[in-house]
């Protein structure tokens, strides 16, 4: 089966079955991102003349290490209700659109139409891509996606300000719409006067 696996498509709502991150073989979430967003992303974006509310979600199973102890690699285990895992790269919802970093890797241009076609947007909240529930799901889990898992592919973007590429773009973005939206980044204060000084915030 190629993964990640449409499974739900309605009222603007894209639900991705991304399998399981210890059956498959090394898995990159940059892969997956670029399989959903070049098919059924892209084409909705392209096709919206106004959008009211959106989601973009692919679902993992995660085993815990006791689980797949003594297993060959890849090897199936039991997948229980804690196993269950989600990330969100765009979701848009009472006027706030939240996207995590990895998005901010796509052409501008594209990020503009799409924001642009939003209704009634007044914020917009990047973040990092967190692999969700996050109350079970620790940041430090990541490496263990990568090396207990055998997926040394699975790589996530953090936008970075001080990075003259990253900078460029969000102020490409920036200057494109309504200069009444928000912005909204949690970083140090270092990096939070960088986009000061560039009218970003």
């Amino acid at each position: 089966m190629t993964y990640p696996k449409l499974i739900n498509e309605k009222n603007n709502y894209f639900e991705y079955d991304g399998g399981d991150l210890w059956v498959r073989e090394n898995v990159s979430y940059w892969d997956d991102q670029d399989h959903c967003w070049n098919n059924e992303i892209l084409k909705f974006i392209e096709e919206s003349s106004s959008i009211s509310e959106f989601l973009w979600k692919i679902n993992y199973t995660i085993p815990y290490s006791d689980q797949i102890e003594g297993l060959k690699n890849n090897q199936k285990y039991r997948i229980q209700k804690n196993n269950k895992f989600y990330c969100e790269p765009i979701k848009y919802s009472q006027e706030k659109l939240y996207l995590v970093d990895d998005i901010l890797l796509y052409d501008p241009k594209l990020l503009v139409k799409f924001i642009n076609r939003l209704e009634r947007v007044n914020k917009i909240v990047f973040g990092i891509n967190l692999i969700m529930p996050i109350d079970i799901f620790q940041d430090e889990d990541d490496e263990w996606i990568k090396e207990g898992l055998n997926n040394p592919e699975w790589t996530t973007s953090i936008f970075d300000p001080r990075n003259s590429d990253d900078l460029d773009d969000i102020k490409f973005i920036k200057e494109n719409i309504n200069q009444n939206i928000k912005f909204d980044f949690s970083f140090n204060e270092l990096e939070m006067q960088i986009l000061k000084n560039n009218n970003i915030l």
